[in-house]
Parts: C-alpha cells; sequence; structure tokens
C-alpha cells in the first residue's frame, strides 16, 4: 500500500513516483524537460515500491524539488535588462558562453540559398544545439542549487536540533545578480542582450580588470580612478551605438570628429584620447588573434597641446615671500606644514600630505624628510624617492608640529587621503587667492614647485642635480640615483639646497 504522501503516486506497475506542478511563473527557471521544452510538471520515479525505501527517496526527492523552486524564485525576482547586472558579470557570462558554442548568436541558421541537403539536416542540426544549451543551463542550475544551501546555517539549525523537523526548510543564501552563473543563465536565455562580436563594453571590462592587475593603487585611488575611468568609457560608448557598439565598426572619421567637438582643448582631448586607445590596445594584447583596428591611434596631438597650454608660472620673489608668510601665519597647523613643505623641498602636493611619521627624520645630524612610496600613499610612475635636507624654516616649523607617536601614521591625518590632498590643494589655493591677493589664475600652491626650479637654475646649480631634489624622473636625476645605489645621500645635497634658498631673484616677470 502506498504511503500517504503529497506528491507520491504508485504507477500501473506498482512503483511509486513523485510528481508535483512547476509554477508557471518559474518554468524558465526550472531544469528543461529532455525535450529541451518547459518542465511544467517535476516527475521522478522512485525506482521502487517498498514504503520504507519510498519514504527516504521521496523525502531526498522533495529536497531536490524544493531547491530548484528555491533557486527559480531567486531567479524570478533577478533584473532582466542588461543596465541592471555589472557589464563586468555579462562580459564573463559571454564569453563563457562563446567558449561553450551556447551563445544566442551560435545559434544554428540556414541560408536562403541552402540546398535541400542543408534544408533537410537542419531540423536536427536546430535540435542538437538546443540540447547542448539545455544541458548547460541545466548544469549551471545544478551547480547553484547546491551553492545556494546556507551550509553554515544548516551546521547550525543541526546542531541545535531544529534540522529534520516538519517544516523545516534548508536555509538558502541571497542571490547575487552579479553571480557569473546568474549572469550566464541571463545571456543563455537572452535576457539580457549581448553579441556575439567584440564590443566596447567587452573592452572595457577587460580594460579595468587587466589595468587593476597591473597597477598598485592604494584603495581609495583605484575606487576613484575605476568611477572615473567608466564614467569616461560610458560617455564615449553612449556618443555611439551604446555599449554593445561592436568594436569593428568604430569609425576613425566619426570617432575623430567626436573627439574634437567633445574636447575642445587639445590636453584633454590628448588625455582622454590615450586612454580610449590604451582599451583597444589591451584587447589586441589580451585576446590574441582577435586584434581590431585602433581608430584613436595617432589621435593625439602633443605640439597642439604644446601651443594651446595654459602656462603655470612660477612666483615671483615678491610673491613668494607674501605667500611665505600668510602660510606661516595660517591657524591650521596641518596646512601650514604641508605649505611650508612644498615652499622649501619643491614637492608635490600629494607628496607632503602622503608623507607617514618614519618620514622625517628630524633627530638625526642632517634632518631631512624621504618622500617614498608607503602604506598610505604610492608614487606616481613619474616621480622618484629621494631624501631632502631639511632648512631651519621647515625644520623649526616640524619640530613645533605635534606629530603623532606612532611610526607608520600619517604625519597629517586630515589630509593623507587622496580626497584629503585634493582639500589641502583647494585651501592652499585659497591663501594664494583671497589672502596673497594674486589674481594671476597661472599661479597656484604647485606654482612653489616651479618657483624651486627657477631659482635652482637663477643659482646655477646642476639642472639634474635639481630635478632630482624635486623627485622629477629624468635621464639626469636617474643617473644621480644610480651613482649611490638607493637614496642620494641628504648630506650631498645641501650644499644645493642652501644656494637655492640663498636666492632671492630668479626669473624675469613683466610687472604691469
Amino acid at each position: 500500500m502506498a504511503p500517504k504522501l503529497s506528491y507520491l503516486f504508485e504507477s500501473p506497475r506498482g512503483y511509486f513516483e513523485y510528481r508535483r506542478r512547476v509554477p508557471k511563473k518559474l518554468q524558465v527557471h526550472f531544469p528543461r524537460t529532455a525535450k529541451g521544452e518547459l518542465m511544467t510538471e517535476w516527475k521522478q520515479s522512485l525506482d521502487t515500491n517498498n514504503s520504507a525505501v519510498t519514504h527516504r527517496r521521496w523525502v531526498a526527492e522533495t529536497e531536490r524539488f524544493e531547491a530548484a523552486k528555491a533557486l527559480a524564485e531567486k531567479l524570478y525576482g533577478q533584473p532582466t535588462s542588461k543596465s541592471d547586472m555589472l557589464q563586468s558579470a555579462v562580459f564573463s557570462a559571454k564569453q563563457m558562453a562563446v567558449h561553450y558554442g551556447v551563445h544566442p548568436d551560435q545559434a544554428p541558421t540556414l541560408s536562403h540559398n541552402a540546398t535541400d541537403d542543408e534544408i533537410n539536416a537542419f531540423k536536427q542540426v536546430t535540435r542538437d544545439w538546443n540540447y547542448s544549451v539545455k544541458d548547460h543551463k541545466d548544469l549551471i542550475l545544478d551547480t547553484m542549487i547546491h551553492e545556494d544551501v546556507d551550509e553554515e546555517q544548516r551546521a547550525k539549525d543541526y546542531k541545535e536540533g531544529r534540522w529534520g523537523q516538519d517544516g523545516y526548510q534548508i536555509p538558502r543564501k541571497e542571490l547575487d545578480q552579479n553571480h557569473p552563473l546568474v549572469a550566464q543563465l541571463a545571456v543563455l536565455s537572452g535576457d539580457v542582450d549581448t553579441t556575439m562580436s567584440s564590443t566596447w563594453a567587452d573592452a572595457t571590462e577587460l580594460y579595468i580588470k587587466t589595468n587593476k592587475r597591473h597597477k598598485k593603487r592604494l584603495p581609495d585611488k583605484e575606487a576613484k580612478w575605476e568611477v572615473k575611468t567608466r564614467a569616461l568609457l560610458d560617455r564615449f560608448a553612449s556618443a555611439m551605438n551604446g555599449p554593445n557598439t561592436k568594436l569593428d565598426d568604430l569609425d576613425r572619421q566619426v570617432v575623430s570628429d567626436w573627439m574634437w567637438n567633445t574636447y575642445p582643448k587639445a590636453g584633454t582631448r590628448n588625455r582622454y584620447n590615450n586612454t580610449f586607445s590604451a582599451v583597444i590596445n589591451c584587447w589586441n594584447t589580451e585576446m590574441k588573434g582577435k586584434n581590431v583596428f585602433n581608430p584613436f591611434a595617432g589621435l593625439s596631438n602633443k605640439v597642439l597641446e604644446k601651443e594651446e597650454a595654459l602656462g603655470r608660472r612660477s612666483f615671483k620673489p615678491d610673491e613668494w615671500f607674501s605667500y611665505l608668510s600668510n602660510i606661516n601665519n595660517c591657524l591650521n597647523n596641518e596646512l601650514k606644514v604641508i605649505g611650508l613643505l612644498m615652499l622649501f623641498t619643491g614637492c608635490r602636493t600629494s607628496e607632503a600630505a602622503g608623507l607617514q611619521v618614519k618620514d622625517l627624520k628630524l633627530g638625526t645630524n642632517l634632518p631631512h624628510v624621504i618622500f617614498r612610496t608607503s602604506s598610505i600613499r604610492r608614487m606616481d610612475k613619474s616621480d622618484m624617492e629621494r631624501a631632502v635636507p631639511l632648512l631651519a624654516p621647515l625644520l623649526d616649523a616640524l619640530r613645533g608640529y605635534g606629530t603623532p607617536p606612532a611610526s607608520d601614521a600619517p604625519v597629517f591625518p586630515n589630509y593623507y587621503t587622496a580626497k584629503g590632498h585634493e582639500n589641502a590643494s583647494t585651501a592652499l589655493r585659497y591663501i594664494v587667492r583671497s589672502i596673497t591677493g594674486i589674481k594671476d589664475k597661472d599661479v597656484v600652491p604647485y606654482s612653489a614647485r616651479h618657483t624651486f626650479k627657477d631659482r635652482a637654475t637663477a643659482a646655477s646649480v646642476d639642472p639634474s642635480r635639481a630635478e632630482y631634489i624635486m623627485g622629477h624622473k629624468s635621464e639626469g636625476s636617474s643617473k644621480i640615483h644610480k651613482q649611490y645605489g638607493t637614496m642620494t645621500p641628504p648630506e650631498v645635497l645641501l650644499e644645493d639646497m642652501t644656494k637655492i634658498y640663498d636666492t632671492v631673484d630668479w626669473g624675469y616677470y613683466e610687472y604691469t
């Protein structure tokens, strides 16, 4: 006699089978039937007429159905448009589908001039392809059913005695819409529109992933870089035919016209064009054998950029001393010392603001500061690590500054992040404009670096040594660096520094 269990039926031969209706709205997310059709009923023979065995197999089959149903319910609530799913997930899913030959674009097609044999064989070819897609989707669903289980919670339920009780539901994890398997199902089902051809979206994702692997950045800088880069690349995609624009369809003249109209200034146009070009070059490098024409190659114009460039000039002597006086009177002690570091070492804002306590060597025979890559700041590729002597005005300020005790601590807690560097630059610019009263837009806090170079020239300091002190990587400064194998000892640079700051008249300025 059959056990009194729901969804259990006895066949004419006396064997039991499990039969359960699949909710219509969930059918698309259940495994397909053997014929590749939507499953309307979950039907499985239990291969036994023994009541005890039947009960055990009924429990197991119920678990399988409930797992498939739980997954289908989650998939039912997932986005059905590509814009709702991360491009990175779609890109990976598309590549996987193409690899296994189940991408919608790989479906068999019948040419208008097909032969009779091709027409007769087409039905079987199509059936075989549909079976391949079905098998791939079933494999994904089966994998997800097992990955979906919250094993940690289930172990906890078992330990607390809840597992196996009447009505117990296997705990399931929240489904990530950007999970690679979810994205694959969306691609196979046509819920997201993708093309098998190489697209701008594909190249974008590959470029960002590759760039992040090859270039080490601090977390806040990397997040900012990715947001800005995606915004730039999305802007270009929107101007073409969207992210699905085929790389082979990019027309050089269309691209060139858009670049000139969108970025009239040569400097901006060159900078962004270099990024766009890098996207295509990355694709051609990483995807061997799939080279595409790079429509951005050769569009940069450095000569025009130089002609159009807004010249940043150095401080005039009276401006420099006036700015120095206002920096010394600044009530914000962190900002004051950052400004002095820039004035008396020619360093960048980020180099000064990104110092750690261990970078300040105030107790040595010759006090100095070390500019280098650390856990809170990375040097730009054009910058050089170096040790720079501290002259009296800067040294006095540092000794009077309340430096944190921990050696790894940032010297300037409010300004050491990427955002902090920007805030410091903005605050110093206010001192230049509103307090010092310099209205010339060509003069900014960074002009302290230009002034250092001009004073070095006026003091007849070897240009290579001046570049080394400033951390500007060049052929000459690199040779100086190599002479010592590590950093050039600060004692070697003291005479140059003294000569530079003994010079109080530098350059030619047309006073009006």
